[in-house]
């Protein structure tokens, strides 16, 4: 259970990193500002973007906690239905 315990608050930290990085993505957009982010859409007088100009959303900490999460309930169900009383 301190194992399930464990992963379960490391989802939840990785999911608020993630939700840190999707404000900082919407400030971003909303300002077309994107340096702060890896690829950055082409700007500047020289460049043109025409179609879909945003950098890529980086999703890692969102997969981990996912992931992590995932975890969490599988040792959680794994604890509930084989307990070793």
């Amino acid at each position: 259970m301190l194992a399930a315990l464990l992963s379960l608050v490391a989802a939840a930290m990785a999911l608020v990193v993630q939700a840190a990085i999707v404000n900082r993505y919407i400030y971003a957009a909303v300002m077309g500002n994107w340096t702060g982010f890896p690829n950055p859409p082409a700007s500047g007088p020289d460049k043109y973007c025409l179609d879909y100009c945003v950098a890529d959303l980086p999703f890692a900490a969102g997969w981990i906690g996912i992931g992590t999460f995932l975890l969490g309930l599988l040792l959680v169900a794994h604890a509930w239905w084989k307990p070793r009383a």
